[in-house]
């Protein structure tokens, strides 16, 4: 089995949830605040803090992408039992763009400041591939209608 591939899948989960396609989900993190999110890959579940919510669109395209790589890279999906990303992350309101290397249409005096700490698991029967990223996200207060 390709082991480096699916190491490499864990340490693109956490790289992808932080990507351009999180801003997808800009308003459920603003609305959910903070806390613990367990991201089932394979089945898209998502949780926070332990209660299901509505799948995040970011997991869907991680999910699209893994089940596509697998099969670029000739590896049966059925032989990985695990792929899970757990994402702790905390959000505020301030005043302000801190990321001064980020441009944005028509910002609002307010920003959501994001800071996220992400650790991917794909377990297969012979072997656990880990991953952790970790990373500081924020947008202007309107981007958070986006759904």
């Amino acid at each position: 089995m390709g082991i480096k591939r699916l190491q490499h899948h864990a340490q693109n989960f956490g790289q992808m949830f932080c990507g351009w396609e999180l801003m997808f989900d800009y308003k459920t993190l603003a609305d959910l605040k903070g806390g613990v999110l367990k991201l089932n890959i394979l089945s898209q579940e998502c949780l926070h803090n332990g209660q299901k919510i509505e799948p995040l669109i970011t997991v869907a395209g991680i999910h699209n992408w893994m089940l596509q790589d697998l099969k670029d890279n000739n590896i049966d999906a059925s032989l990985i039992e695990t792929a899970e990303l757990t994402v702790k992350f905390e959000t505020t309101r301030e005043k302000g763009q801190t990321e001064q290397s980020s441009s944005w249409s028509d910002p609002t005096p307010f920003f959501v400041k994001c800071k996220l700490s992400c650790k991917s698991l794909v377990r297969t029967a012979e072997k656990d591939y880990e991953s952790s990223y970790s990373d500081f996200e924020e947008w202007p207060e309107s981007y958070s209608w986006i759904k």
